[in-house]
């Protein structure tokens, strides 16, 4: 995505900064300077495979006055720019992401994923460095593909990453209004008009569509999946019961291996309800960060 054409289309564009980093060139909103004499709680948000920050736009206004919002492109997705293509591993992802926040100066209190994100998030929840307070984790993409999809999935996604014919085919082919919005209906939720020309913008850049294959590429849970018996914070796991991208079962597990651990249901939201339900979101996620404080946030 080109930032100088599109930025004053994007949602939240003032709060847009640029930061570089070993790996990658990272784009990063913070709403730090809106309240510049509050300090806030940290509440850093993390898209899912395929998207970006403007996934978030509604919560961040439902969130500004409550914390200090901090909203991230993954590598080689929006605008953020993959500097190294064997980067797009969870492991590394996560990595990357720790070197980053090290580099800001910002230790999140709350960490909020969603799909993809929300496995990094729970990654990042294992790191020495960074010390978190809480993880929440919406629609989390939680489970791999079983049997021979979960080896023939990655190989494709390889195989459409390394042909320089597949990307400019894939964009062509899928960008146009109609099959942009027939895919987001398979999400089982319905978003407004604007989010969908979000979308559309994202499935019609080469570079997206680059990284979004690169990370599906090299996507790989066992080890996070192993490890979940060891995070420590309160977690808790949400979910969509319309959503039909991603197992409601594989949270409902996750939940029962992460000691601190809750596990909630949304029983008319799909895949992307922050977007078609940010209020409710917004009202779940500082619940969960009012009980981890034993506090009450307005």
């Amino acid at each position: 995505m080109q930032w100088d054409k599109e930025k004053f289309d994007w949602p939240h564009h003032e709060l847009s900064n640029f930061i570089d980093s070993e790996t990658h060139t990272w784009h990063v909103q913070d709403t730090e300077e809106l309240n510049p004499k509050k300090k806030l709680p940290i509440a850093l948000f993390i898209h899912g495979a395929g998207a970006s920050t403007h996934s978030w736009r509604l919560v961040l206004d439902q969130l500004k006055d409550n914390f200090r919002v901090i909203l991230l492109d993954l590598p080689g997705h929006g605008f953020s720019r993959l500097g190294k293509k064997n980067r797009s591993s969870l492991e590394s992802i996560t990595k990357d992401l720790e070197f980053l926040l090290i580099k800001m100066n910002v230790n999140p209190d709350l960490v909020i994923g969603h799909s993809a994100g929300a496995a990094v998030a729970l990654n990042l929840a294992l790191s020495k460095k960074i010390k978190i307070q809480g993880i929440l984790c919406l629609n989390g993409a939680l489970g791999n593909f079983s049997g021979i999809a979960g080896i023939l999935y990655p190989l494709l996604a390889k195989f459409l990453s390394m042909s320089p014919l597949t990307v400019p085919f894939f964009t062509s082919l899928y960008s146009s209004k109609n099959q942009v919005e027939k895919f987001l209906s398979l999400t089982g939720s319905k978003i407004n008009p604007k989010g969908i020309s979000y979308y559309k913008k994202l499935i019609s850049d080469k570079k997206h569509v680059e990284g979004t294959l690169a990370m599906m590429s090299q996507w790989n849970l066992n080890q996070l999946i192993l490890r979940l018996k060891q995070i420590e914070i309160p977690v808790c796991l949400i979910v969509g019961q319309n959503d039909s991208i991603v197992d409601n079962h594989d949270n409902l597990k996750a939940s029962k291996d992460i000691p601190k651990a809750e596990f909630i249901a949304n029983p008319e939201q799909g895949h992307l309800m922050h977007e078609e339900n940010p209020k409710l979101i917004s009202d779940q996620i500082k619940s969960f960060y009012s009980k981890i404080l034993c506090i009450q946030i307005s």
